[in-house]
């Protein structure tokens, strides 16, 4: 089907078959992007792009990276941090547009995965950016995971899908504290009235002293301004929205498809991968293995908060899935 001169029916198999300067780890199952990611360091691989999230567990994304780094092999993680709006979004606040930052919210898709599951495959892209427009690394997290508005008990611990591991809850809030005094937020619960496009509620909030940046997810992005710090009702102002027509329409003046924009977005993480292992330098305009983990991190922190009933500092202690130490303190095997 995508006309590949070779098939292998394993993945091993073709690590030894092949000389290989570039894979792309493509499953959005994440239980063997690990021992994928470091068998094709083993072979001597240049250049990895890995799928979101990036691993199942803090543990085996620190094993990515301990091999990355080990064999000087680049890695790229498929963020959405690649669309050309968020980056425009990027070099607004840089540019001093909202002023000063002080607090970011952002929200999962809230759909029939809202809670652990929407934390994990899709609050992988919120973390990132909550990260990146924040401009520092997290200091301290406090995490809050429900069930039907209840605090989850060990009885709500179940096995995630897309090999997640073990979550729990359809309700999540969480709060973080960035090291220059910005806070972020993160909420995914049930309810949340779904809109007719891909964008849903998933996306985020800038908000500065002089103004607040929105963008919402979908393969095409969309980004809007509004020029105050706070909205009012009775400030007569509205949103703007900004338009990328480069990203909106292609050479000849049609509009891009949804597929056409997600492929743009692909190509540009594709591309800064190949410029970085040419040049022979870290992944730095999209995002590297390092703010995959980082993202990862995040997510960990809710839970880990969650068990502990309090706030968590960075970097965690427990490099493993939060409810597997739950059970096994407790004594008893996940389902």
């Amino acid at each position: 089907r995508t006309g590949a001169n070779k098939l292998y029916a394993d993945y091993r198999e073709m690590l030894l078959a092949e000389d290989l300067d570039l894979v792309n780890v493509c499953p959005r199952h994440v239980d063997h992007h690990a021992e994928m990611v470091i068998a094709a360091v083993e072979a001597g691989v240049r250049g990895i792009l890995c799928e979101k999230p990036m691993a199942p567990t803090l543990a085996q994304a620190d094993a990515m990276l301990v091999a990355c780094q080990s064999a000087g092999t680049r890695m790229a993680v498929a963020h959405r941090r690649a669309s050309a709006y968020e980056q425009r979004g990027k070099q607004l606040v840089g540019e001093g547009l909202i002023g000063e930052v002080r607090i970011i919210r952002a929200h999962g898709k809230a759909d029939h995965r809202s809670g652990g599951q929407d934390l994990m495959v899709l609050g992988t892209h919120m973390m990132d950016s909550i990260r990146y427009f924040a401009g520092a690394e997290p200091v301290w997290a406090f995490g809050h995971v429900s069930q039907d508005g209840r605090d989850i008990t060990s009885a709500d611990i179940r096995q995630g899908d897309e090999g997640i591991g073990l979550i729990a809850g359809n309700g999540v809030q969480s709060y973080y504290a960035f090291a220059n005094g910005v806070i972020a937020t993160f909420e995914s619960v049930p309810g949340y009235p779904l809109s007719t496009h891909m964008a849903t509620s998933l996306g985020f909030e800038v908000h500065g002293t002089e103004g607040v940046i929105s963008l919402r997810s979908s393969p095409l992005g969309e980004l809007y301004v509004y020029p105050h710090g706070q909205w009012t009702p009775e400030d007569g102002n509205a949103w703007e929205m900004v338009h990328i027509d480069e990203w909106d329409n292609k050479p000849d003046g049609s509009v891009r498809s949804d597929e056409e924009r997600v492929l743009l977005s692909n190509t540009l993480i594709a591309e800064e991968l190949v410029s970085a292992v040419t040049e022979d330098r870290d992944v730095a305009a999209v995002s590297n293995g390092h703010d995959g983990r980082a993202a990862l991190e995040m997510i960990m922190a809710v839970h880990e908060s969650q068990r502990l009933q309090t706030r968590v500092e960075f970097p965690l202690r427990n490099r493993d899935n939060p409810y597997e130490t739950w059970l096994a303190e407790a004594g008893t095997m996940p389902q």
